[in-house]
């Protein structure tokens, strides 16, 4: 049964508060890039305020901050529970940060009700989730996985630097990495809390989400190839014009992924050496993205958009090379600890949606060695990613309080 304990919600917003004064005053939003200086500022404090929780609390090679209290089998493999407390530029005050500090809200009230865990826990507050120029995501918890590999830290900025180079400059030791790593059989599950980042909690009525899966994104580039001709005397009819091409394209992706109940579709730029108002492109790229949840859908996304080329190509008498970039493969959450914190969430008195996460998140490393969960409460309108980030401080209690739940239960199994 879970002990009864409350979150103190209003120290949460303290903290907080504090939290979002350590950012980048020259920067829109609340700034708070990993392995920046606002972001060294921050990790200080929190390492601090986990100390002062009670938590043996150090930093890795990578940057990651750990604090742990000791079970009473400390030889058992770990719960793990935490997220991130960096942001994208000019983001806002909630993506990762409620759930490091709703991480140590639950120490604190594992303390508060005088339990002791058969099993060590943990907290981390995971550097560099959200990314950085040289273009690597999940630094610290692909350290802690042993996934980040050489090739990522030889990734380059603009300016030539090296992710190696930008760690190294923070403090951290990324030659040291090894030691960063857990070893397999380490960690019994990890629990996330975060921000939805979406609007279906809200939609449906719910303050509890459980995440079904991570998706798979899959990224592309479309390169078009077209005749350099006078806008003004070559009729509709005989045109090669790569940008309608590609304009053409952007529908497609928004056609194909709106088809589909769970996937989305993405254009982040379209580019054309020629832009003049007076002249037929010759050329253009269109780099994109899709998502889904599964494996097989993003097969399909990718599939559907590939057959669409050769008709665009025929429509607008063009040439077209598509390239797949990248693709991440989605990552299922494990299945009994999902239920596991369906349980929790129910016996809060929460009636808790299933859900799949369209953003990427710590814990598609961290299910690399071990099972995870993820538990979202909602954005205000879906919004994220921006100042106008917003969830409500009574979604945050209830979300601590099923974190708090999940993570006795899981104790208990």
């Amino acid at each position: 049964m879970t002990a009864p304990a409350t979150p103190e919600t209003e120290r949460f917003e303290r903290e907080w508060l504090h939290l979002a004064t350590l950012v980048d005053s020259d920067l829109p939003g609340w700034s708070r890039t990993g392995f920046s200086e606002e972001d060294r500022a921050a990790r200080a404090w929190l390492l601090a305020l986990m100390r002062d929780a009670g938590l043996d609390a150090y930093s890795d090679a990578a940057g990651n901050l750990i604090g742990s209290i000791e079970g009473t089998n400390p030889t058992a493999p770990a719960i793990v529970i935490g997220s991130h407390s960096d942001t994208v530029p000019g983001g806002g005050r909630f993506d990762g940060i409620v759930g490091i500090l709703g991480a140590i809200e639950v120490v604190r009230m594992l303390r508060a009700a005088n339990v002791r865990l058969r099993r060590t826990l943990r907290v981390v507050d995971f550097a560099n989730e959200e990314g950085n120029p040289q273009g690597v995501k999940l630094v610290g918890s692909r350290a802690i996985a042993g996934s980040l590999d050489r090739a990522a830290l030889e990734a380059v900025d603009a300016a030539g630097v090296t992710l190696a180079a930008l760690m190294t400059g923070a403090g951290h030791s990324p030659e040291l990495l090894s030691g960063a790593r857990w070893r397999p059989g380490d960690i019994d599950a990890y629990l996330e809390l975060h921000i939805e980042q979406g609007p279906v909690l809200t939609e449906a009525g719910a303050h509890i989400g459980v995440v079904t899966s991570i998706c798979g994104i899959s990224t592309f580039a479309l390169d078009v190839a077209g005749r350099r001709d006078h806008g003004g005397t070559m009729p509709m009819s005989t045109r090669s014009d790569a940008m309608c091409c590609a304009a053409d394209a952007v529908l497609s992706v928004q056609q194909i992924a709106s088809a589909r109940a769970e996937a989305v579709g993405t254009v982040g730029a379209v580019t054309t050496p020629s832009p003049l108002t007076n002249t037929i492109s010759e050329a253009a790229r269109v780099t994109g993205e899709f998502r889904s949840p599964s494996a097989a859908g993003l097969a399909e996304l990718r599939a559907e958009f590939s057959a669409t080329t050769a008709v665009r190509d025929r429509r607008h008498r063009t040439r077209s090379r598509l390239q797949w970039l990248h693709t991440d493969a989605p990552t299922p959450m494990d299945t009994g600890l999902s239920a596991i914190v369906v349980g929790a969430a129910e016996a809060a008195g929460e009636r808790p949606l299933r859900l799949y996460s369209g953003a990427t998140h710590d814990g598609v490393a961290m299910s690399e060695i071990a099972p995870s969960a993820m538990i979202f409460i909602p954005s205000r309108d879906g919004r994220s990613h921006c100042p106008e980030e917003w969830t409500e401080l009574a979604d945050i209690g209830r979300g601590i309080s099923v974190l708090y739940g999940s993570v006795i239960a899981v104790d208990a199994r």
